[in-house]
């Protein structure tokens, strides 16, 4: 079949690392569409690359989102979120994320876009029948049909050499050092999965799921974005019957963070992590579209922070207003004619209505 038409987002605040990145990934990115999103307010360099590139900066957000601009948070990886509509407006066939410090396994970048293309292409699948007994199977159980398959909406490609660990368990492991592998598997349905924004690729059509939420200083919590997007995603995919892969492709994950200032930046969600999902779990859905269910969670995370008697939940209470502006992106409207202009020739294309599913 004919190669997938990608549009690949990468958050930047550091001119060098960009470079480096994208010297690494040149003959993967080589005419192909990269959205760069550079977490300060004005462009500080210019690129030049055999990608097809847009670089944005603050300046654009405010130019484009206008009054809803402060739902996309500065200086924190999640100002991404603004890449992820953009690269939606172009209509490819899959989005694909990646940070600045994630460098092609091995050295050898070819191929990378394809093995993300083939997991989604791929679909899900996993058990759908249990046994009841241990070490013996009883009647009933069919002997070749027991796998339920779905389409693949989500693929979630993995890291080696600085794992994605919090900041309690790297303390941890700067003691007890432990292995780690990396499998290829499909969170079952009904189940949750710690999704990295590291190495990230999926259906334009669940964009309107993929917010990376309020982080930040300004915020009062921070390196829980991707997070609770996954937990936001995954049970919207869950409502659709849809699946998400997560194991391969890997990518080398050059640098690892202050273990001290992710502990600071970490603190204020641990508690929050510990309940979140529960909220995103017990929600019924009832929408027709990713948006639609989409403002239906943020509903519910509203609803909890006016309920919850025991916190002064600020947060949740703006994030859930939040969301709802961030489902509004996605509805039919012009843009506006001073929209940041691709190097390329081609002109971007309008937003079209989410697909239903």
């Amino acid at each position: 079949m004919a190669k997938p038409r990608t549009v690949v987002v990468v958050p930047t605040i550091r001119e060098h690392c960009i470079r480096e990145f994208l010297h690494a990934w040149e003959p993967e990115l080589r005419g192909v569409e990269l959205i760069l999103v550079e977490d300060n307010p004005e462009r500080t360099f210019t690129i030049d690359s055999g990608a097809d590139v847009t670089h944005v900066s603050w300046r654009d957000i405010d130019e484009r989102l206008g009054e809803r601009a402060w739902i996309v948070p500065r200086r924190t990886d999640c100002v991404r979120s603004f890449g992820y509509w953009l690269a939606w407006q172009r209509r490819p066939d899959m989005i694909l994320t990646l940070d600045d410090d994630c460098m092609p396994q091995g050295g050898e970048p070819r191929g990378f876009l394809q093995a993300h293309w083939d997991r989604l292409e791929q679909g899900g699948n996993h058990d759908a029948w249990v046994s009841t007994t241990g070490g013996t199977i009883p009647r009933g159980v069919p002997y070749h049909s027991r796998e339920r398959r779905a389409r693949c909406v989500l693929n979630h490609g993995l890291w080696t050499n600085v794992i994605d660990y919090d900041a309690v368990t790297q303390l941890g492991q700067a003691r007890a050092p432990t292995a780690c592998t990396f499998p290829d598997q499909t969170i079952p349905r009904g189940s949750y999965f710690p999704m990295c924004g590291m190495n990230l690729a999926w259906r334009p059509e669940l964009t309107p799921a993929l917010y990376f939420l309020l982080m930040g200083k300004a915020h009062g919590v921070d390196r829980f974005g991707d997070i609770w997007s996954g937990l936001f995603t995954k049970r919207i995919c869950d409502h659709f019957g849809w699946a998400v892969n997560s194991g391969s492709p890997t990518v080398h994950h050059a640098r690892a963070s202050n273990v001290w200032a992710n502990l600071r930046k970490e603190a204020p969600g641990m508690e929050r992590n510990e309940t979140l999902w529960q909220v995103v779990d017990q929600t019924v859905l009832r929408g027709d579209t990713v948006a639609d269910c989409y403002r239906e969670l943020a509903q519910a995370i509203a609803a909890n922070a006016v309920s919850s008697a025991d916190t002064d939940d600020v947060w949740s209470s703006r994030v859930a207003i939040a969301m709802r502006h961030w489902t509004d992106l996605f509805a039919p409207r012009p843009i506006p004619a001073n929209a940041p202009q691709r190097r390329a020739a081609a002109a971007p294309q309008p937003p079209v209505e989410v697909p239903s599913a």
